[in-house]
């Protein structure tokens, strides 16, 4: 047996065999070395990472983020940073995404200063991990403080892709499904129940993520039966492990609760494959942006 073809063989297995506690540990490491300073996270971040910041549209590669790293980072008020509390990773290693608790210390009572944070990185070949992407999002300023765990967190369990799939295509057009089944027929509640995993969670601005389809249905117990929830990803800025287990997609929705209340925001949507292969969707977190044609507001932390 040639070298070349043990190589073919054994390679699947290894990559099906990653220590991913060891890969998960290293990513939270990447992640608090990232909140550590401007240069820290400047240096994480790949070129043409998106962030996703309260108040603002979707800043797409380093142009458009670059001046916004210290503000990230640190602001005139105090430290405004944030920490890690846990990180999926796809099977085969070269993928993961964290989350966690902002740290915004606002010295105005009438702001946020704290809130929830998603990124999800990329593992290059040296073993470094590089941000993709990242989103924000400020709980009520009445909300002073966050737990710091996450009990019930989802797991590591997406399944590999099949050699001819195409992850990011199938997550783009999940996410595609998911926003037009809200918007014709299931409303946010039937959406997000359906799409979600049983262990995922969403987050944003609550204290308490809802976790799995009852909870996600409750959490949008409020929404008006005659209003009208739609968002579509932005394609380009889907992104998927090599094995397709685990991936994210970003996009915009717009939200009428009634026709008169009507609201903007952008989200990202952590994807995985599930074992009946279809992609469920294990961490959503969004945050409002600037009406079309509107200046952007002043970022919210």
């Amino acid at each position: 047996m040639t070298r070349a073809f043990m190589l073919v063989v054994l390679l699947p297995i290894a990559l099906a065999g990653q220590d991913t506690t060891a890969i998960k540990a290293s990513l939270l490491r990447a992640d608090r070395t990232a909140a550590s300073s401007e240069a820290s996270l400047r240096q994480a971040m790949a070129p043409g990472a998106a962030v996703l910041i309260p108040g603002e549209n979707v800043l797409r590669g380093e142009a458009a983020w670059s001046a916004r790293l210290a503000a990230l980072v640190m602001s005139a008020a105090g430290r405004t940073a944030w920490m890690p509390l846990h990180a999926v990773v796809s099977r085969d290693g070269s993928f993961g995404c964290t989350t966690g608790v902002l740290h915004l210390a606002s010295a105005d009572s009438t702001r946020p200063a704290t809130g929830r944070y998603a990124a999800c990185w990329q593992r290059e070949g040296d073993g470094r991990w590089r941000m993709l992407a990242l989103s924000r999002a400020s709980a009520p300023a009445s909300l002073k403080s966050l737990p710091d765990s996450l009990p019930g967190a989802p797991g590591s369990t997406g399944v590999a892709a099949p050699r001819d799939a195409r992850p990011a295509f199938e997550m783009t057009e999940a996410d595609r499904l998911f926003g037009r089944f809200s918007a014709d027929s299931g409303g946010p509640a039937g959406a997000f129940s359906r799409w979600v995993a049983d262990d995922g969670m969403m987050l944003g601005a609550r204290a308490a993520p809802a976790r799995g389809p009852e909870q996600v249905r409750q959490a949008f117990a409020a929404f008006p039966a005659t209003g009208h929830f739609a968002w579509a990803p932005l394609e380009a800025l889907t992104k998927a492990s090599a094995d397709g287990s685990l991936g994210f997609t970003i996009g915009e929705a717009r939200i009428a609760a009634t026709p008169a209340q009507v609201t903007y925001s952008k989200y990202l949507t952590i994807w995985r494959r599930e074992r009946d292969d279809r992609y469920r969707w294990v961490f959503d977190i969004g945050s409002d942006r600037p009406t079309p044609g509107d200046k952007p507001a002043p970022p919210s932390d």
